[in-house]
């Protein structure tokens, strides 16, 4: 039984011959000699539909790998991590999806991220998302091996960039629409990730104890308890008022068609700030998260408690992301002192 699709020149078809119960049965795939790489593709996913099986290696094209992870992915990871998949994956296919998968090489990964030198700090995100769905492919046995598996990733900068208070006051106020300056005003309160915020329903708050407490979050897995958020009285009074009117559902919801936030929208508000705002360089969102813990150890918040606030399981990545950060704050602004004390010395200098 051939492995690979075929073409039929006298109807300009391409086929997948396949098992139903003891017979074969011919499947139309896609029309058009030129869709070879779309074939292929379709052919992978009915092998798979209807002999729980799939091609062999030599017959997986790159493009077909990507189509069987993103079904995948889809299934079973969520949504906005599915979005980020598949926006580099599709991006990708366009470039080496015809080949086939066995034949790929690191240096084609090289090439195709040499060929979106904007992408910068999202390098390292395009990197991953293509050696999880070509590694998956392995680990299910699609292919006998990953062949890009020895793509390194560069190294993410750390975020250490402040938000300083005028730079905050300075943001909500260029924020048109209220529903996006609630969202950063709630990021500023309570030192949560951007992806924590967005996914707080009317199910998760607490206001007798002024908790949220948010049973998906993003180390869930791996503490296995909820994530508790201690609100301040500006974030009670704003949870009260959200959840009425959005009882059902996340909490905060986009200005238009009445959406969560997703990240590629965070990420596309904060860079239309920057470009708005010069000074706002380095600015992100998870930039909030980084400004809470800082201030809180620089206010002389322990670091236990500022673990606890942040959802750590340990002091350890307060002591080695922030710690140094408040000591630093600390040290300069006693320099600052010293630099302009007046108070007469008894020599007279």
């Amino acid at each position: 039984m051939a492995r690979k699709p075929f073409f039929r020149s006298f109807d300009g078809w391409w086929y997948a011959q396949v098992r139903v119960g003891s017979q074969r049965k011919q499947i139309k795939l896609v029309k058009g000699k030129e869709n070879e790489q779309e074939a292929y593709r379709a052919f992978c996913r009915v092998i798979a539909d209807h002999e729980g099986d799939a091609p062999k290696p030599q017959a997986m094209t790159a493009a077909a790998v990507c189509d069987l992870f993103l079904d995948h992915s889809q299934k079973h990871h969520k949504p906005d991590t599915f979005t980020l998949y598949r926006y580099y994956l599709q991006d990708f296919c366009e470039t080496h999806g015809r080949r086939m998968a066995v034949d790929l090489k690191p240096f084609h990964v090289s090439r195709w991220l040499d060929a979106h030198p904007k992408w910068k700090g999202s390098r390292a995100n395009a990197i991953e998302a293509v050696k999880r769905a070509f590694g998956w492919a392995a680990d299910e046995g699609l292919l006998t091996k990953n062949p890009i598996q020895g793509v390194k990733k560069p190294a993410k900068g750390r975020r250490d960039r402040i938000v300083t208070r005028e730079e905050r006051e300075a943001i909500l106020a260029a924020i048109k629409d209220q529903a996006f300056r609630e969202f950063v005003l709630a990021m500023q309160e309570t030192g949560c990730r951007p992806s924590e915020v967005a996914r707080v329903t009317a199910a998760d708050i607490n206001l007798d104890a002024g908790l949220w407490v948010l049973k998906d979050h993003k180390t869930a897995r791996k503490t296995r308890r909820p994530r508790v958020v201690y609100l301040t009285p500006t974030m009670i009074e704003l949870s009260r008022r959200l959840a009425t009117v959005n009882p059902e559902g996340p909490i905060f919801r986009s200005p238009r068609g009445n959406r969560p936030f997703s990240r590629n929208n965070i990420r596309c508000r904060f860079r239309r700030l920057r470009e708005k705002f010069p000074q706002l360089a380095g600015v992100v969102a998870y930039s909030y998260r980084h400004t809470f813990a800082t201030e809180a150890l620089a206010n002389g918040v322990g670091i236990a408690q500022v673990a606890e606030l942040m959802g750590h399981t340990s002091t350890e990545m307060v002591s080695s992301v922030y710690g140094h950060l408040a000591e630093r704050l600390s040290h300069m602004r006693d320099a600052a002192r010293k630099a302009v004390d007046t108070t007469p010395r008894g020599d007279g200098v």
